[in-house]
């Protein structure tokens, strides 16, 4: 059986490096200004569902959330590690199991770490996983690509020069993805890998949220919780609430 795209690709130092903008600082002004406007609570817990190399967990633990950051990833987690202390842990997990790691009052899901897989019974078994670590009238965000704005904006090619490589980056809607193909040109060697996100839009995920006995409660345009627009919006960040039926 091959390795998921997303599994290779988020693994290799050179998809650190061509998102390397995506740093500390910037993760820092975005978790603040999203803990301000909802309103989240000294002390309350927190789930990073795909947290990476942990920089956005690191944030929410800053804020005053007790963090668990999870990830398939070992070396990741491994990397993560480093910044644990009492508010902030780390561990190996899979959004496709059962996470047994207690309740949260917040679940994150962010950066578009959502998306990735074949078939939407796979991404409907994601959230269920998710809202089964909800506390009753926890909170579930989920910080997505605003599929609508990029499908009618998608630049077919572009080339992103760094010290460490050359990517030629081409992009497609493909059968309801959004395809990105990444040539990677590192010294002598030629390196080609893909990203393929599920384009979805907000019916979409209000359908399978509710299978998830999850209520959408806010849909928001950015990070400053702004309105949202399918057309103009940056983000499409989508909050949901845990019934409690």
């Amino acid at each position: 059986m091959s390795t998921p795209w997303y599994a290779e690709w988020f693994n290799t130092t050179f998809y650190y490096d061509l998102y390397q903008y995506r740093d500390d600082r910037e993760a820092s002004r975005f978790i603040e200004e999203l803990c301000t406007k909802l309103k989240i609570k000294n002390g309350e817990s927190a789930l990073d569902i795909a947290c990476g190399r942990g920089r956005h967990a690191k944030v929410l633990s800053e804020q005053g959330l007790k963090t668990l950051g999870i990830d398939l990833s070992q070396e990741s987690i491994e990397f993560a590690r480093q910044y644990e202390h009492k508010d902030l842990h780390f561990e190996v997990g899979n959004m496709l199991e059962e996470l047994p790691f207690g309740s949260f009052d917040w679940v994150m899901n962010l950066f578009t770490s959502f998306g990735y897989f074949e078939n939407d019974n796979l991404h409907e078994l994601a959230l269920k996983n998710m809202a089964k670590t909800l506390k009753p009238k926890g909170r579930l965000v989920i910080d997505f690509m605003n599929s609508g704005k990029i499908a009618g904006n998608l630049i077919p090619e572009n080339i992103v020069q760094t010290d460490m490589a050359t990517y030629e980056i081409t992009r497609k809607e493909e059968k309801g993805y959004i395809v990105k193909n990444i040539q990677v040109n590192h010294g002598n060697s030629i390196l080609n890998f893909e990203e393929r996100v599920r384009a979805f839009s907000v019916d979409d995920f209000k359908k399978m949220l509710n299978k998830a006995r999850l209520e959408v409660v806010e849909i928001a345009g950015d990070y400053d919780l702004s309105f949202y627009s399918e057309k103009n919006s940056n983000r499409m960040i989508i909050i949901a609430q845990k019934e409690t039926k």
